[in-house]
């Protein structure tokens, strides 16, 4: 039962995530592929791909990698997602 409620956790991260990139015009698209270490293809135009084989949270670590690297200060974040961004960015 506690895994489920983990894995929940996570799965609303990511939604908090994609309603995030929808402010910020940002696509996220969860695809396989060739994906070295566990970082996150930032394209110029705006498109995030991330490796849906991965587990959830390191997809939702990867997701913060990733929105780190924009400008987002002028947008209103979720507390929870901004921590984790913040996290992210701090340990660069």
């Amino acid at each position: 039962m506690r895994h489920k409620r983990i894995n929940k956790k996570y799965e609303e991260l990511i939604n908090d995530f994609i309603d995030l990139s929808d402010k910020l015009d940002v696509r996220i698209i969860h695809d396989k592929g060739d994906f070295y270490g566990d970082d996150c293809l930032l394209f110029s135009d705006n498109v995030i791909v991330i490796n849906k084989h991965k587990p959830l949270e390191q997809r939702v670590n990867v997701l913060a990698k990733c929105f780190s690297k924009m400008k987002i200060d002028n947008v209103y974040i979720k507390p929870v997602l901004r921590e984790l961004i913040d996290k992210v960015k701090s340990e660069k």
